[in-house]
């Protein structure tokens, strides 16, 4: 194929697909049926800005497997690609006149590593300046022609009744401004009434949309994390499946509508089945309950939140100011959204593929470089490296103990594992602060790619350690047992923290007055849940620790019909120490209590790292450099406490 490729002009040019007409293709080949009728293209060099004052239009899919590829022509040799570009093709191309497209695997030349680092680079601009960009799905496949007209009335009623806007603010507000969420929530519930009334009165018409919708938005494509570039920066997004297109603004209201309506469902159904529930005598369903089966229907049917989370990230980047006061995120805001379920046939893609999207890519100067030599390992940690250079410390909070690759530090994440949140929430999220007002230096030393030189305060050493809350299991109301456990082994900790106040005489809290509720705020690392997580009151604390212990005595003493009210207070306190299972609770040597990753051991050290919301937990080596063991909480020190002005430093090395 070198034939078919000239060198570009760097960044100054780009090349187009000229997809011939069906009719002139079935003229050259004397072939009439469509699936027979062979592909003509022409492909061609041009300047980039001359391709966009002519008009283009930039194809988005997902290349599918290498395997039995099929052949096209291109300049009059004959190419292969992959059966789903092959099919794509097909479908896109119109009867009697051209379509002018961008293609990366037939506009790029794949096999010159130069150009494809260049064209790479290009790529935000590409998409940008397109006249459209066509999402390609796939062909049809059952009943996905039916799905493809419903969801583009169902988008066009929400856009034309005023709805989408108001969905749209149920999901941005929710956490900035819980009561403007409701107060929006309300709005658009009157607005799509009559709609929300039919989806239950034909409930089995609702199960086939939502049934249908769900495997739409489950094929390959929405898994691949090109596209979160290729929709987000696009101007104009048409969708494709066979010969059918919808909108993008009319699939994203489409979406959310369906979302609220699986809900509406869910609710409606629960108020006769609990009544069927009631009047049974035995207290179970009747056999083959259609009521029962169309509930778990609803319920179990989960709507992949892939295309959700690009429709959302589309919307903030075209209009980042919105109610919520978001501005378009940085590189490590998009790798933890996008931390799970994304596929790339090349891990490093997973850092270059958000680049044109980030707020910050030009301070962080990443530059895709696809060369062999340049491994995946180098890539995170360059990209790690850059970020918190940038003064983003907290990227060690994504970071896994147990990595697959041992060529990854232990201070890097490595973006092809699973993120987990820390504390159940992103690290600008948290109401956190540990690090106060301090700042990360401008300049950090980046000698060594794999090692990360820093300077922190030493908090203290690990002294003892109990066991995970439930094993590590998940924790609900039903294990009771396993969390008055969780609160005696905290109790005992804070015990030992006193004595050591006895012994010493010297008082490690700013503020005495803390210690003397350290066993109500630590099982919950101080959080409260009210559908979003936030710093928990002093009486929530209280109140939420009472009631789990009355709640177990009185279920012990007298049954299970015995156990305290479920509160608001209560059940927070439930889900919050949930949330703490991959953690131990600890004691340091000089009375600090908290909650350390799982991995802790005794002797690892605390420290707090200007700019980080988290104290961290990290284990000496032999050879004198650290290994980073994870995020952690602190009781007593989560808000700048610890960190005074004039406190020393000291330098720490990761590797």
């Amino acid at each position: 194929m070198s034939e078919l490729y000239t060198p570009l002009d760097s960044t100054r040019e780009i090349r187009l697909l000229r997809l011939h007409s069906r009719s002139s293709s079935s003229k050259t080949s004397s072939v009439q049926i469509e699936e027979n009728v062979p592909i003509y293209c022409d492909l061609y060099p041009v300047a980039f800005h001359e391709a966009r004052n002519q008009g283009y239009e930039a194809l988005s899919y997902t290349w599918g497997t290498s395997k039995d590829p099929l052949s096209i022509q291109v300049n009059g040799t004959e190419v292969p690609v992959t059966r789903n570009l092959h099919v794509a093709l097909q479908h896109l191309r119109v009867e009697t006149s051209e379509v002018v497209l961008w293609v990366d695997a037939l506009c790029i030349n794949q096999m010159n590593e130069k150009e494809k680092n260049e064209q790479v680079n290009m790529m935000r601009d590409i998409y940008a300046y397109a006249k459209s960009t066509r999402v390609w799905l796939g062909p049809v496949v059952k009943t996905s022609d039916e799905i493809m007209v419903q969801l583009a009335q169902i988008g066009k009623t929400v856009i034309d009744c005023g709805a989408f806007d108001l969905f749209i603010r149920m999901t941005t507000l929710s956490i900035k401004d819980p009561s403007g969420a409701v107060q929006a929530e309300e709005q658009a519930t009157k607005l799509v009434e009559d709609m929300l009334d039919r989806s239950l009165a034909q409930l089995e018409d609702s199960l086939r949309l939502l049934t249908g919708f769900c495997d739409l938005l489950s094929r390959p494509y929405w898994s691949r994390v090109w596209i979160l570039q290729e929709i987000v920066v696009s101007r104009n997004v048409e969708v494709y499946c066979g010969k059918l297109k919808i909108g993008f603004a009319f699939l994203h209201a489409a979406m959310l509508y369906i979302i609220y309506m699986q809900t509406f469902l869910s609710t409606q159904l629960v108020k006769p089945l609990t009544a069927l529930l009631e009047a049974s005598a035995d207290g179970n369903f009747p056999p083959d309950c259609e009521l029962k089966a169309q509930f778990d229907s609803v319920n179990s049917t989960e709507i992949p939140p892939s295309a959700s989370l690009v429709s959302g990230m589309r919307l903030r980047y075209h209009d980042p100011a919105q109610e919520s006061g978001e501005t378009k995120p940085n590189l490590i805001q998009l790798l933890a959204r996008t931390r799970v379920g994304r596929e790339a046939t090349d891990p490093r893609d997973r850092i270059w593929a958000l680049l044109g999207m980030a707020a910050d890519t030009e301070v962080l100067r990443i530059i895709p470089n696809y060369a062999d030599t340049n491994s995946c390992a180098a890539v995170y940690c360059n990209a790690a490296h850059a970020m918190i250079a940038s003064g983003h410390i907290d990227i060690l909070a994504f970071s896994q103990w147990s990595k697959k690759d041992p060529m990854i530090p232990s201070w890097v994440p490595d973006w092809r594992e699973e993120v987990k949140q820390p504390f159940g929430q992103l690290p600008w999220d948290t109401p956190y602060s540990a690090s106060g007002s301090t700042k990360l230096p401008e300049h950090l030393d980046q000698t060594v790619l794999s090692h990360l030189k820093i300077n922190g305060f030493l908090v203290d050493s690990i002294e003892s350690l109990r066991p995970q809350c439930n094993d590590g299991e998940w924790l609900s109301m039903q294990h009771r047992h396993a969390a008055c456990i969780y609160l005696q082994h905290i109790m005992s900790l804070c015990q030992i923290s006193d004595e050591k106040l006895v012994k010493s005489g010297v008082e490690i809290y700013a503020d005495p007055s803390v210690r003397e509720r350290a066993y109500q705020h630590l099982p919950v690392a101080d959080l409260y849940s009210t559908g979003f997580v936030r710093r928990a009151t002093i009486d929530e604390c209280h109140l939420g620790h009472a009631e789990v212990i009355t709640d177990y005595i009185q279920r012990k003493n007298h049954g299970p019909s015995a156990g305290a009210p479920v509160t608001n207070t209560f059940r927070s306190y439930y889900i919050m120490m949930g949330q703490q299972i991959e953690r131990r609770p600890f004691v340091t040597m000089k009375g600090f209590v908290g909650l350390a990753p799982k991995h802790a051991e005794e002797g690892d050290v605390i420290v707090i790292f200007p700019g980080a919301r988290f104290p961290y937990v990290l284990r000496r080596c032999d050879d004198g450099k650290y290994v980073l063991v994870g995020e952690t909480f602190v009781y007593g020190i989560m808000y700048g406490e610890l960190v005074t002005e004039g406190r020393e430093m000291k330098e720490f090395v990761f590797k």
